[in-house]
């Protein structure tokens, strides 16, 4: 993953790269990637998609910000008897050449871009003509955004600047407009959910404890003496959230944005 605001390479981010597995797999499939492509998968983590495409055939770079993630990634490819070439990089400056992708998947890692036009600009610039981009974001709903707002809510009482205001990614009109400034075209947007388990409420927060976005969290919570607080108003949403009667389970939202290059 990249951000600069987070540090992807801290905790455990594999925690959550095994849970939005089942997104790649969806992504990838959505792309119709076989034998000979040529892809890449933009802030590919620990190589969800990447492994998948290289598995049907295609030739796969995939980037990233996160060195430790990048090792994780070449120790996957080299358990599954698949090559990737993976490559350390940041969104608005991605060390692919011109013109070099068949296909770009980008799964929750584009959405992080600091200025999100550069990052499609740079997209646009790595496809080749009429090639298509297939990327996902999570949609402001449901009870894992809830959660995160109860959270948010305790850090702000205390943070002495608000949050920055992040890019509407799943709005499929604002993505359209970017898009079309950076030299793309949003053909297609599709809702879906994701299935999210564990053994129990109180299992799926403390394993989220080592998210790096948990991690940058936390000191602001330890600080002001709020951290059990936050934990609570978590706990509260998903709760009542709940759809299993003896463990746990929640659909987080998110749309699939298929964009072409235009020209």
């Amino acid at each position: 993953m990249m951000g600069r605001m987070v540090d992807w390479g801290a905790g455990r981010y594999e925690t959550t790269a095994a849970e939005l597995a089942p997104v790649a797999q969806v992504v990838v499939e959505h792309t119709g990637v076989g034998a000979g492509d040529d892809v890449v998968d933009v802030a590919c983590g620990t190589g969800n998609a990447a492994l998948l495409a290289a598995a049907r055939g295609a030739r796969v770079i995939g980037v990233d910000g996160a060195p430790r993630l990048l090792d994780v990634a070449r120790e996957r490819a080299a358990a599954e008897g698949v090559e990737i070439d993976l490559r350390e990089g940041d969104l608005a400056a991605l060390p692919v050449e011109d013109a070099a992708a068949d296909i770009v998947v980008s799964v929750f890692g584009v959405i992080f871009a600091a200025v999100p036009i550069d990052a499609l600009r740079e997209i646009a610039r790595i496809l080749r003509p009429e090639a298509h981009a297939v990327i996902t974001a999570w949609v402001p709903a449901g009870p894992i955004d809830a959660m995160l707002g109860a959270a948010g809510r305790v850090v702000a009482r205390t943070s002495p600047k608000p949050p920055p205001k992040r890019f509407a990614w799943s709005d499929a009109a604002a993505v359209a407009g970017i898009a079309h400034d950076a030299g793309l075209e949003l053909v297609s947007t599709d809702a879906a959910a994701l299935p999210i388990r564990a053994a129990s409420p109180e299992a799926y927060v403390d394993a989220g404890r080592e998210h790096p976005m948990a991690l940058a969290m936390r000191p602001a919570l330890e600080r002001a003496g709020t951290a059990d607080e936050a934990r609570a108003a978590m706990l509260a949403v998903l709760r009542e959230a709940n759809e299993s009667p003896t463990a746990f389970l929640v659909h987080s939202p998110y749309v699939i944005h298929r964009l072409r290059r235009v020209g």
